[in-house]
């Protein structure tokens, strides 16, 4: 049998197609950039072509009919939100899907450093899927897990990228009542290996083994982003996303898989019950509901979702907006590649990543002069107003 991709935008790494190989004939192996790619063992496939079947992007999605609602939201429970990326939406949803003693699949974060989907039945595992994780998850064999969850009837919740989801649902191959799906407002993924070499040379650079990291940390504001790395040796390295080498590269759409710059799913016919992200816009939309511990926006994308929204929405402080008030790029086009992507690959390839991250990452004299100028601007600004 054939590859099941000829170029790498034609893959998104959503693993349906390992799932659904009954010979187990196909694995993920990791590629020079730490993506993962499917691999097929010759002598064991039947040429049974189920996997070209479920993949997601060998076919045009069906056009949704639904009258999508939009919303602002923030969890009451002020706890949750300082736990969460935003506004604390995720957490709510799995623990009514665990009061119904179903399953929910998430991504953690492991003490290795391993980004990938997981499945918990408690509160105390659904934690390790709270936050954001900037990295490509490993799914395994989750969608295979969650087909045996809904078999057995039990309430099931999936979170993920709206590639993700698309493969869980080409996958399972019908509709199941008892499965609900987040999506999220998706830049692009970047790769483990990449993180990992990040993660090296803060090691290096501070002769110390990393001891915990964290993609969002609030201390400082919801709007900052900051990543937090702690060391064994007691160094914390904390920086805003503005700041930091990796955040830059990956916000500079430098480090995203190939499929993300063609990506199919950057519209507004969205793959999950609901789709959840931040509230960047909010200011313009209702600038006293922002605070420091920040907002979600929400999109409901079907009746189910809908209906999802209704049983929980005494758990938030909501606001209804309009779609367009939810203005993050991704939603209508995909991350654009780079216009020195290609002299960046070079770059990496001859001279490693850590060079890359200073080359491409660091910040230019002119944008910190213009940093350091933007809250004396601002004061100025509401000095003339007065």
């Amino acid at each position: 049998m054939k590859k099941l991709y000829t170029r790498k935008e034609e893959c998104c790494g959503c693993s349906a197609c390992v799932n659904i190989c009954q010979k187990h004939a196909i694995h993920m192996e990791q590629d020079e950039k730490g993506y993962l790619y499917p691999a097929i063992a010759q002598e064991l496939c039947v040429d049974c072509r189920l996997c070209e079947k479920v993949c997601p992007l060998k076919e045009g999605e069906k056009e949704k009919v639904f009258e999508k609602k939009a919303y602002g939201v923030k969890n009451n429970n002020q706890i949750e939100r300082t736990k969460s990326s935003s506004g604390s939406v995720f957490i709510e949803v799995a623990k009514y899907i665990l009061d119904k003693h179903g399953v929910v699949y998430g991504v953690e974060l492991t003490s290795d450093f391993q980004v990938k989907h997981g499945r918990a039945t408690s509160l105390e595992a659904v934690r390790k899927f709270q936050g954001s994780k900037y990295v490509q998850s490993d799914k395994n064999e989750s969608f295979r897990l969650i087909q045996q969850d809904l078999k057995a009837g039990k309430e099931v919740l999936f979170t993920g990228t709206p590639c993700e989801v698309a493969g869980l649902k080409r996958f399972l191959r019908k509709e199941y009542d008892n499965l609900y799906t987040l999506d999220l407002i998706c830049h692009g993924v970047p790769s483990m290996k990449l993180l990992k070499s990040c993660l090296k040379e803060k090691e290096n650079e501070n002769s110390s083994k990393v001891k915990e990291l964290r993609f969002r940390d609030k201390a400082y504001g919801w709007r900052n982003q900051e990543i937090y790395i702690k060391l064994e040796n007691g160094t914390i390295y904390h920086a805003p996303i503005w700041v930091d080498n990796f955040y830059r590269l990956f916000t500079n759409n430098y480090i995203l898989r190939d499929s993300c710059y063609t990506c199919k799913f950057a519209n507004m016919e969205r793959q999950g019950d609901i789709t959840i992200g931040d509230f960047w816009n909010i200011k313009n939309v209702n600038e006293t509901f922002e605070d420091k511990l920040g907002v979600s926006s929400i999109i409901i994308n079907s009746k189910k979702g809908e209906q999802l929204f209704e049983i929980l929405k005494d758990n938030f402080q909501v606001i209804e907006c309009s779609l367009s008030d939810i203005t993050q790029p991704n939603l209508h086009n995909p991350s654009p590649r780079p216009e020195r992507y290609e002299e960046f690959q070079k770059d990496c390839s001859q001279k490693g990543l850590d060079y890359c991250l200073k080359k491409y990452g660091s910040m230019r004299i002119s944008e910190k002069i213009r940093r350091k100028l933007s809250p004396i601007k601002k004061k100025l600004k509401k000095l003339l107003g007065k």
